[in-house]
């Protein structure tokens, strides 16, 4: 058994407090400039303060999801036929953002709703994709890969098996819209995505190539670096999951967790999703689907989002 929060100790200044949390989910907000003031974070480190604690406060959980809850409305309120495919992305980002927060109250049942939530709503711009010409204005910030990943995060986080193969399903026939700044981001997120279709098709070699071949290139801007090694060790954790290596899952499972905590008790700030790595419940839950064990536990694991098999 292998717990990473008593293994890694880094020092406050390792990370800049303005560095870019390392999750699909923080990108996508920064990305469609989603991250106002009040969406990222609500509760400021107090001056001088080092490394974060490992759990937030009841208030601050309280204020987190009255927050999430006014996006989700207003953004909910605005859903008609023919608004642009980010309307749907922010509402299903602002469900994620619920579910997050509930399971930080441990109301398992509650977060497994928001996220379905989340993937219903996100997937909804993967079929005006498809409906749409590529050169519509109005898709100028459509779907890109990293969300499409994202979706799958949440389904498999909240075990719905179901959503996760409708997601993939839908993905390799959806024209998606790559912009200059995050291709290495969409191309690794994109041979994530490519290797679980293949698996769930069943064709595992494939799957393993497309990866062995998406974790060649490296991002030229250092500002993406956590983002891509938290994609990269979500690839080793599947890779783990083709070969039934379970070392191999381990050590992906155990980086995407550094890279975490890297970021999470050392930016210096508070949010939702600093407590929970999403991505690191997702690939436990689909490693259990596929004969694996669990052997990483950790506070960014909740035990209570973990889909046992049985």
């Amino acid at each position: 058994m292998v717990s990473l929060s008593s293994a890694f100790v880094f020092p406050s200044a390792a990370v800049q407090a303005g560095d870019p949390s390392p999750s699909l989910s923080a990108w996508m907000r920064s990305a469609l400039s989603l991250d106002g003031a009040g969406s990222m974070s609500s509760a400021a480190s107090p001056e001088g303060a080092g490394i974060l604690r490992l759990s937030p406060t009841l208030s601050q959980l309280t204020q987190w999801l009255r927050q999430a809850q006014q996006r989700l409305i207003r953004h909910r309120a605005a859903l008609e036929p023919g608004v642009p495919e980010v309307l749907y992305v922010a509402t299903s980002l602002d469900a994620e953002t619920l579910g997050t927060g509930f399971a930080l109250m441990g109301d398992w049942e509650m977060a497994r709703c928001y996220w379905q939530r989340a993937c219903q709503y996100g997937l909804q711009p993967l079929r005006m994709a498809q409906e749409r010409p590529d050169d519509d204005p109005v898709l100028i910030q459509g779907t890109t890969a990293c969300d499409v990943l994202r979706l799958v995060v949440c389904a498999l986080a909240a075990g719905d098996r179901d959503l996760q193969e409708e997601i993939l399903q839908q993905y390799p026939t959806c024209p998606l819209r790559l912009t200059r700044q995050v291709l290495v981001l969409d191309g690794m997120a994109d041979s994530i995505l490519q290797a679980m279709a293949a698996c769930l098709a069943g064709y595992a070699d494939i799957a393993r190539q497309v990866l062995q071949l998406g974790m060649g290139q490296l991002p030229e801007d250092p500002a993406l670096s956590g983002w891509y090694q938290g994609l990269v060790n979500m690839a080793w954790a599947l890779l783990g999951i083709l070969n039934q290596d379970q070392d191999t899952f381990n050590a992906g499972l155990m980086g995407q967790l550094a890279v975490h905590y890297q970021w999470a008790l050392c930016s210096g700030r508070e949010m939702e999703e600093t407590y929970i790595c999403l991505s690191a419940v997702a690939m436990v839950n689909l490693g259990l689907q596929c004969g694996l064990e669990q052997q990483v536990f950790d506070l960014l694991i909740p035990q209570g989002l973990i889909c046992q098999t049985g």
